[in-house]
């Protein structure tokens, strides 16, 4: 399903804040890009934009697909303004930073992000709305087989990991201390 007007305009969006920090890199003489290291304070607000995205039934191949286009027009954009070496500038980006900024790898990345929390609360909502749906049911008598305990760690395990889940402190038993000068008794030999 090809995206539509609004949602490549969503893409954009997200392609921005890193767009700005190459824009950044480039103007500083390929030497600094102090709006590459402030990105990671943005993650939220790109994650966001592309579950929206995926909310409104985007593939990840579409998603992909629009950013690629993106980012050909911007490195076009980058290319005819700074007249830089671009693959230098690859390089120094991923040696600065840890990531090659110009090919915008920190959005693509966060693309990848989105669709792994996407398919954990997808898991979770379904696993919470089964789990309520089976207790109802035992709960009204319907003749329904126990579940293994395998199955049971399985749902388990999804609950536990779900967005926002607490997780219960496990508390060690307190042991009691030694007291001095006790010593454990053996079995005297005859």
């Amino acid at each position: 399903m090809p995206l539509s007007t609004t949602d490549k305009k969503l893409c954009k969006e997200a392609l921005q804040f890193e767009y700005d920090g190459v824009k950044d890199f480039f103007e500083n003489n390929l030497l600094e890009g102090w709006s590459l290291i402030e990105l990671d304070s943005k993650e939220d607000e790109v994650i966001s934009k592309f579950q929206v995205l995926l909310r409104k039934g985007c593939t990840v191949a579409d998603i992909s697909r629009c950013i690629r286009d993106s980012v050909s027009e911007l490195r076009g954009l980058i290319q005819s303004e700074y007249d830089e070496d671009m693959t230098e500038a690859e390089v120094q980006s991923e040696d600065l930073f840890g990531l090659d900024h110009v090919n915008f790898q920190w959005t693509k990345s966060m693309i990848k992000k989105a669709k792994d929390l996407e398919d954990a609360t997808n898991k979770s909502t379904k696993l919470k709305t089964w789990e309520h749906s089976y207790k109802k049911a035992v709960e009204y008598g319907v003749d329904i087989m126990e579940l293994d305990e395998t199955i049971k760690s399985t749902i388990a395990k999804y609950l536990r990991d779900m967005k926002g889940a607490k997780r219960k402190d496990k508390r060690s038993k307190k042991k009691t201390p030694k007291k001095k000068g006790s010593k454990k008794k053996t079995p005297k030999s005859k």
